[in-house]
């Protein structure tokens, strides 16, 4: 992934420590177009969505490349009309819901944050795009052989349940191989950029409600 030092981030990490509060958003990198910010990477972490986990710890190049990494599932998924359909947007907004304790506690953090619902409804749609070209783009050709399986739990004889969650740990590890060869291929034949320093932070700009669970 190419990475570039943007004049605003640079400027930020230049000075002294920043508190959460001081950072209003920053521009941490641009995918195919698509801008991203320090928000959006906290948002993203805040609701559970692409694979993140729910947290207020300080964003790092790593969860920028994640994000990014997730823009690019999701442009190709729009491209091939994958996922993100109404009913498939609502599902994922009542998990989101769920982990707030319900629909009126996530409206209700949505606003103590400042966040507009249609933009968190917007990245949960795009969570859905990213989970249904995931799916069926990768999860559905990673076979795992019953000698795989067998190899995986050793000697012994073995429960069904056994086999049942050795077979899902192949087929996820599989899945996973399968799309970071996709996403590297990807990076090389588009425009990716991080606007973070190896080894530099910033501050979590959506400070997260008490008890959500992480």
């Amino acid at each position: 992934m190419r990475v570039i030092a943007g004049a605003l981030l640079a400027l930020l990490l230049a000075t002294a420590p920043l508190r959460a509060a001081d950072l209003v958003d920053a521009v941490v990198g641009e995918v195919e177009g698509r801008v991203a910010t320090a928000s959006d990477v906290a948002l993203a972490r805040a609701l559970g969505l692409f694979g993140f986990t729910a947290t207020n710890a300080a964003i790092t190049p790593p969860d920028v490349d994640r994000l990014l990494d997730a823009w690019l599932v999701v442009a190709e998924a729009q491209r091939l009309g994958i996922g993100g359909g109404p009913d498939e947007v609502e599902a994922a907004w009542g998990t989101v819901a769920q982990r707030f304790g319900g629909a009126a506690a996530l409206d209700a953090w949505l606003e103590r944050v400042a966040v507009e619902a249609g933009r968190a409804r917007a990245m949960v749609g795009d969570h859905s795009r990213w989970e249904r070209f995931i799916e069926v783009r990768f999860r559905e050709f990673a076979f795992v052989l019953p000698d795989d399986v067998t190899a995986a739990l050793g000697a012994g004889v073995h429960s069904e349940a056994e086999q049942a969650s050795a077979r899902e740990r192949l087929q996820a590890a599989e899945t996973e191989r399968r799309l970071a060869a996709w996403l590297a291929d990807r990076r090389q034949r588009t425009t990716v950029q991080r606007v973070l320093y190896e080894g530099s932070t910033l501050p979590d700009p959506i400070p997260m409600p008490p008890g959500v669970a992480r």
